[in-house]
């Protein structure tokens, strides 16, 4: 499969949201530069076959995409999503099922990342690199994922922050 097709479904560029939410600007951002870095990897050639030698993206670009992963990963997990799901956790409806329903798919993706991680954050050498386009195209779709269900999240703290922002006819 094409890597950079797989990209197409990409939302990098959620829609921003007001400045009481400033943190979703911040992960926003932190979103665009991780995409960055990931085209930065993917788009070097792996070989070229009409020569003997293969050509890698440098140890540090590699590293450097894996740190910046590992922090969207983390920043995520330890702050942006208990904030969301704090602000949506008393609301009743559509938006806490959109909660439910989208932690256990960005969870899901964490694991695949955290491993990614693991094996190429260090030690790196030619046989790891070999595999390493093969494995893009997997981060590829566990980002997808986990924009998509982010999305999902701030939709939800989106429609929280309508309720409660619209006054209700009695």
């Amino acid at each position: 499969m094409n890597n950079k097709k797989e990209l197409s479904g990409f939302n990098a560029t959620l829609q921003q949201v007001d400045k009481r939410y400033s943190w979703i600007n911040d992960m926003i951002k932190q979103r665009q530069e991780l995409m960055l870095q990931y085209m930065k990897i993917l788009t070097l050639p792996v070989g070229d076959e009409q020569k003997s030698e293969e050509c890698f993206p440098s140890y540090e670009d590699v590293t450097a995409f894996c740190d910046h992963l590992i922090d969207y990963v983390s920043h995520g997990h330890f702050d942006i999503y208990p904030k969301i799901l704090e602000l949506i956790e008393n609301a009743s409806g559509r938006s806490l099922s959109i909660a439910r329903r989208a932690m256990p798919n960005i969870e899901h993706t964490s694991d695949y990342l955290m491993r990614f991680n693991d094996r190429y954050c260090q030690d790196l050498d030619e046989s790891k690199l070999k595999t390493l386009k093969k494995d893009l195209g997997e981060v590829a779709k566990c980002l997808e994922t986990r924009f998509r269900n982010e999305d999902r999240l701030v939709i939800g703290l989106r429609l929280v922050h309508a309720a409660v922002d619209t006054p209700r006819s009695h």
